[in-house]
């Protein structure tokens, strides 16, 4: 119970990242492509700083909210990310193999509501990215 506790602050203490993340993106004077280089930057730093604290051999639930929670700040800034900004690419490429690797490491069934908040996250991201359409 401590557990789950312990992951449900730490979830919403990275949406608040995440939040001042995309807000620093929309707010600043930088060049689009500098802004998201920074941005970039600073979603990789936040997301290490956070998966570095759950051992995803022994529950690997709290790691999958985690990456939910940052495809969708991924998706929530992706209208003020620069299009030639390379590292944009390879934050979405590297964030999409670590929760494709989470997921084929899943030895038992993924709770009910967790999968459909991923599910939902990754249509909404794919959505907001121009990888998807709607259903």
């Amino acid at each position: 119970m401590a557990e789950e506790e312990g992951s449900a602050t730490e979830v919403v203490a990275l949406r608040h990242k995440f939040q001042d993340l995309i807000s620093a993106l929309k707010r600043s004077s930088e060049s689009t492509l500098d802004a998201s280089n920074c941005f970039c930057q600073d979603f990789c730093q936040v997301l290490m700083h956070h998966g570095c604290q759950w051992k995803p051999d022994e529950d690997p639930l709290p790691l999958l909210e985690m990456y939910t929670v940052a495809i969708m700040c991924c998706a929530e800034a992706s209208p003020f990310l620069s299009p030639e900004c390379e590292h944009v690419t390879d934050v979405l490429e590297k964030l999409s193999w670590s929760c494709l690797n989470l997921l084929l490491s899943f030895s038992e069934q993924i709770p009910g509501a967790l999968w459909e908040e991923f599910q939902s996250s990754v249509k909404v991201a794919g959505m907001a990215m121009g990888l998807a359409e709607a259903d």
